[in-house]
């Protein structure tokens, strides 16, 4: 094949030819006079995500992202390991893919403590070491509960990362560090914990960097002032990679993968040859993966032709030197998905009436604090106000309904609280793909609905369910609550529907459904909801939202 191939080693496009069965076999560099029509690179590699984010199994997510250019990927699957456990992702590192998909053992089931939420699953350093001579594993999935490290105590986060150094010596611990700075910075990266995914500053760039952490950038890090950083920094090529974390189905059909991700690095003034060498080479040193990232003799032949470099126009893409897509021809994204048993049912809540999502308060005036759901971010403020409590309720006015359902078989007691900016109008939505634990999360603005949402969801096992006066729209995910088992235009479909349902009914958010099931993340800042109450996520605290 003839055409500019991306030369990793001086980050730059050369003329060249080469041959390849699964691995290059010979690539030559010419100044021969013919200008090629394509430009190749190495295929794409993706250092941190979570497959479930995208309501697929790891099948259907390598059938999803092959025409986005990904050829390899490390997923952290801690949303079934919540659900199902040990056995549960043991079932998905099974699964066949046509990409290589990589896993990352997770270290947060739960995200938390089971003081603070029920899951149904919990990881600890027997947990770890189940996985021992399992070839798919790279690394340690990522570290959320920085208090835990910052603890002198023995605790389960410790374990777990001693158990994983013993069981996997050569490969690294991934980290979520949001905000963690100065000698608290030290101390988590100190404890093994060397990389992150989190939104950056430039100040927090260049800080974690120089204390030798490896940055994982995902597509809503990258603002003007961090692309000028990487721009005006290339010493640090190589200390970072670019990442995905979570993609919703929906925007991995109509906009893409980590391609995507590439796409909005290189409109904002990164170059191309640069731009790639993060999604290829650097991840791959990342994961200790030297077989791949470089189009070079020996290498696996996992490679992209495009058409044009600076827009990333994807003509065909190979996986050992099997060509999997086409631009110009047909693409199927089916896949034959079996539910394991057991997880086709797993839903085990027993239905719920409108009263148990009161706000229970004294009459008279009450002082409240809770969630304010910010528009840019999935992180939460802390939000105080007074209002007025009657026969018993809080009048609520603009004030959302927020709760988590517990649906692990418990039945324990609802625990509801106040959410503000949340949806507007008559309207309610529960989902049971809820990170970490996958309870059943709902946001209301009427108890009726609320219940109505929550009960479509115990009764069909598993989906999002959005009602209001007018409609109810529903999006099956059968597979442990979490995984569809749908063709996967169909899921994006949905899930389209759910997207606009929020933006009609006021939920204003850079990526809404993300952002509404991580309102049940205890492990981001700053007050979250679980199936047992308000969580103070600095203080790690179950807290009272009435507060006077």
């Amino acid at each position: 094949m003839q055409a500019y191939i991306y030369d990793t080693s001086c980050k730059s496009f050369r003329k060249g030819r080469f041959s390849f069965g699964k691995t290059f076999l010979s690539v030559s560099f010419e100044n021969y006079d013919e200008e090629p029509k394509q430009y190749v690179i190495p295929g794409l590699i993706d250092v941190h995500m979570h497959v479930e984010s995208s309501m697929l199994s790891p099948s259907g997510f390598s059938k999803a992202t092959i025409p986005h250019g990904t050829t390899t990927i490390l997923t952290d699957c801690h949303e079934i390991s919540n659900v199902a456990g040990v056995d549960g992702l043991k079932t998905f590192m099974a699964e066949k893919t046509e990409n290589s998909t990589f896993y990352a053992i997770p270290s947060s089931v739960p995200a938390s403590s089971l003081e603070l939420e029920t899951s149904n699953a919990s990881f600890d350093a027997d947990e770890i070491r189940a996985f021992k001579g399992e070839p798919l594993v790279r690394a340690l999935g990522e570290i959320m509960n920085a208090n835990d490290l910052y603890s002198e105590k023995d605790n389960r986060t410790k374990r777990i990362i001693q158990a994983f150094r013993q069981t996997f010596p050569h490969y690294p611990v991934e980290g979520h560090c949001a905000r963690q700075t100065g000698a608290k910075l030290d101390q988590f990266i100190a404890s093994g914990v060397d990389s992150d995914h989190t939104e950056q500053t430039r100040e927090s760039f260049l800080e974690k960097i120089s204390k030798g952490m490896f940055l994982e950038l995902q597509y809503k890090s990258f603002d003007q002032e961090i692309i000028k950083t990487i721009v005006d920094n290339p010493a640090y090529d190589g200390h970072y990679a670019f990442c995905t974390d979570d993609v919703i189905a929906d925007v991995l059909m109509k906009e893409g993968h980590l391609d995507r991700v590439l796409r909005k690095a290189i409109a904002m003034g990164l170059s191309p040859e640069r731009a790639i060498y993060a999604a290829t080479w650097a991840p791959a040193v990342r994961l200790r993966l030297f077989d791949r990232g470089w189009i070079a003799p020996g290498k696996r032949a996992d490679f992209i032709v495009l058409s044009d470099k600076d827009n990333l126009t994807i003509e065909s893409v190979w996986v050992e030197g099997k060509k999997l897509y086409d631009r110009n021809l047909p693409y199927s994204y089916a896949v034959n998905l079996t539910i394991p048993m057991g997880l086709g049912h797993s839903i085990k809540r027993s239905p719920v009436k409108p009263e148990d999502f009161y706000l229970l308060a004294p009459n008279g005036d009450v002082k409240i604090q809770c969630p304010l759901h910010q528009t840019n971010s999935t992180m939460t403020k802390r939000h105080e106000q007074t209002c007025k409590a009657k026969d018993g309720r809080l009048v609520r006015d603009d004030l959302n309904i927020l709760a988590e359902i517990e649906r692990y078989g418990h039945n324990s007691p609802i625990v509801p609280i106040p959410l503000k900016n949340g949806l507007q109008g008559n309207a309610a939505i529960c989902t049971s793909w809820a990170h970490d634990s996958h309870n059943l999360l709902v946001v209301a603005t009427d108890e009726i609905l609320a219940a109505k949402a929550v009960n479509t969801v115990i009764e069909k096992q598993g989906g999002i369910c959005a009602i209001d006066d007018t409609e109810q729209i529903f999006v099956p995910l059968t597979y442990g609550g979490i995984v569809s088992v749908e063709p996967f235009d169909r899921l994006a479909e949905g899930v389209t529907k759910v997207r606009a349902f929020l933006k009609r009914h006021g939920y204003e958010a850079t990526d809404e459904i993300m952002s509404l099931a991580v309102l049940g993340l205890p492990v981001s800042p700053e007050l979250k909801v679980t199936d047992k109450g308000m969580v103070d996520t600095k203080l790690g605290e179950i807290v009272d939202w009435r507060i006077g």
